[in-house]
């Protein structure tokens, strides 16, 4: 079993090593920050990489605001891992959440709504997907690298990183 020291140093080569072979643009960002250049990545406080590529319309209403999200991306380690894809893949359904600003353990922006039974990806939402909300609005789209920290805890037992290629917001209130 791996320290988690040593699985924070890992990852953090990782994920060094997945932007340079990427050649992504790294800027560091705040959380409060409304403008976003096209084609950077912002790194943020809770060590989140996030490149908008549609800041969207209308902020979210914590504990008001319910949220269709959909995402595609991998896992990745030292090397490209297991995919995943309910944005362009019929195959799942929506995940949905209920956006929120709470503190428990961290900031938290997201309570997990239920689905019904079948097939979804729900077990891939984090605080690393929701945390773009504080700073986007409806129909936000956005490419995320989330740390394991952050991350879905599949990704935080086994110190994988999780790249979000693509992340697609829409809000509705029932």
């Amino acid at each position: 079993m791996r320290s988690l020291s040593k699985m924070l140093k890992e990852e953090k080569r990782n994920i060094e090593k997945f932007i340079n072979e990427q050649q992504l643009t790294i800027k560091e960002g705040s959380v409060d920050q409304k403008e976003f250049e096209e084609n950077v990545y912002y790194h943020f406080p809770n060590n989140l990489y996030m490149r908008v590529l549609d800041k969207g319309t209308t902020k979210p209403k914590a504990g008001k605001t319910h949220v269709v999200v959909r995402y595609k991306g991998h896992f990745f380690s030292n090397k490209r891992l297991a995919s995943f894809d309910n944005l362009s893949v019929g195959d799942y359904q929506n995940t949905e959440f209920l956006y929120v600003e709470a503190y428990e353990r961290g900031a938290l922006h997201y309570r997990l709504l239920p689905s019904s039974p079948g097939n979804n990806l729900n077990k891939l939402m984090c605080e690393g997907v929701a945390f773009p909300l504080s700073l986007l609005g409806d129909g936000a789209k956005i490419s995320l690298i989330v740390p394991f920290l952050i991350g879905p805890e599949v990704a935080y037992n086994a110190g994988m990183t999780v790249f979000y290629e693509e992340v697609r917001f829409q809000f509705y209130i029932p």
